[in-house]
Order: structure tokens, then sequence, then C-alpha cells
């Protein structure tokens, strides 16, 4: 079943003792399949206790213990016809107690009681409504953190592509996967005026947390240091390397298994290379 406003406002009453009816058996079945509604009932439920265990005890009145006695004693049969009525006619005519009446009576604290049951129907009312308005304000917050994290990804591609992809001396060198990965593949993308690239790499396996894949330009035969990356749950990675002006040409290019944050020389097994 649906998890839906009504069935909050059943747990609402449920956790205040109120009978569900017809009803009772259908929340039943929806408690065993929804933990929102179980979660509800028993967070509304310790609040309808502890609002119970701090309205203050209210012991009867002598008169009042005497007149229910007195009525058991006229209810059996040794009393006689007559007794009740006349237990009726002496209570009628019995002068009212000292201090009846005032500050509403015995009565007053059934009416703080009642009052204090109906500030917590509002309050558990009013709690739900929260609780919905939450949800829908988390949401949305959601959905508007796909749309920036979308809109950043794709002025990330457009500025790679301005600085990079639509240069008119780019050119695109294959690399090729190496033991330990040798089904790993990967595209470089030089522009040898910008002095830039991007590698498009894939099947590349997910390396521990304090492990990163490492770029190297080979210049006049000596690695370069072009950024380190790490690749997603498939294996796949977009990179961009740093401004590289102090290298006069690219001759190759290698990635390896570094320490997390890179090394300036390679250490680690060569996964991908190629040639330019």
């Amino acid at each position: 079943m649906t998890h839906n406003e009504r069935y909050e406002e059943l747990a609402a009453l449920q956790a205040l003792g109120t009978p569900l009816g017809a009803e009772g058996e259908e929340f039943s079945r929806h408690l065993a399949e929804c933990p929102i509604c179980r979660q509800l009932l028993q967070e509304w439920q310790e609040a309808a206790s502890a609002l119970a265990t701090s309205a203050p005890a209210v012991s009867p009145r002598p008169e009042v213990r005497r007149r229910i006695l007195a009525s058991l004693d006229a209810a059996s049969p040794e009393s006689g016809a007559n007794a009740p009525a006349a237990f009726q006619a002496g209570s009628a005519t019995r002068p009212p107690a000292s201090g009846a009446g005032r500050r509403g009576g015995p009565s007053a604290p059934w009416l703080f009681a009642a009052a204090a049951s109906l500030l917590l129907v509002m309050a558990l009312w009013d709690d739900a409504a929260l609780r919905r308005e939450r949800e829908r304000l988390r949401g949305e917050s959601f959905e508007l953190s796909e749309r920036v994290a979308s809109a950043e990804k794709s002025l990330a591609r457009r500025d790679l592509q301005v600085r990079v992809l639509d240069s008119d001396d780019v050119r695109m060198m294959t690399l090729g996967g190496k033991a330990p990965q040798p089904e790993a593949r990967g595209k470089v993308f030089w522009s040898p005026r910008a002095k830039r690239g991007v590698l498009l790499a894939g099947n590349l396996k997910p390396l521990p947390s304090d492990k990163q894949y490492e770029l190297w330009v080979f210049s006049k035969g000596k690695p370069v240091r072009a950024g380190v990356f790490d690749v997603d749950a498939s294996g796949r990675a977009l990179m961009e390397s740093p401004d590289l002006s102090e290298i006069e040409a690219a001759q190759n290019f290698a990635v390896t298994v570094e320490p997390r944050g890179g090394v300036s020389s390679p250490t680690g097994p060569i996964v991908l290379a190629g040639a330019a």
C-alpha cells in the first residue's frame, strides 16, 4: 500500500487510542508494509504516553465514595425496592460539599485532560504536515542539485571543447592497455599549440582509496606530470591536463598507478601507453 496523508491521520488516531472502526484492519495491513507509518505511530504513542503521565492524579472526594457504596447497598436484594429512590431523594436534599462548584469542581481535571488531548491531536497533525513539507523541500532540493550538477558538467564540456578540442592543430593518440590491465583503452586529444591535452579512458579498474591514476607526457624522452584522476564504477574517466607550456613536444603518453595526489616521476605499473 502506498504511503499517504490518510494513513498518517489513522496513525495519529490510533496513537490516541481512538477506535478506527472499519479502517482498522486496512491500517494494520498498511503498518506491516510501511516503515514510515510504523515510525510515526511509535513516536506519537510515546508523545501520548508522556502527556498521560504528566497529568495530575485525581482522587475522588469522600462523599463521592460514600454515594457509590450506598448505591451498591441499595442495589442489593436485601435493601428493599424503595432503597434507590430514597437514596436519590437523600442525595437531592443533601447540601453540597464545601468547595463544590468552585474552580469547576471535580470536572476541572477532566476538562484539562480533554483540552490536552485536543492540543495533542493538533500537534500531531501539524507534525505530519511539517514532515510532508520537509520531504517535498528535500525532493526539490535534490532535483535542483541534479540540475546544477548537470549544468556544471555541460559548461565544463563546452570549456574543454573551446580550450582543446576545437583547436585546429589537435591530434588524437590511441593508448593501449598494458599488464596488469590489458583490457584498458584510452585516447588523448592533444593540442601542440595550447600545450594541453584531454584523456578519455575506459576499462580501467577502480583503485583503492590511497591510489590514483596519473597521466604522463613524454618530451625529449622524459616523463612530465600531466594530472591525476579517478575512474567511475564502470572504469571510465575524462580528464584535462594542466598547462604544459614547459615541454617542447609531446612524443608519447602513459598512465601509471601512483599514490593518491600523484608523484613527480613514475613509480607504479604502466596500465596505458601509446605514441603520438
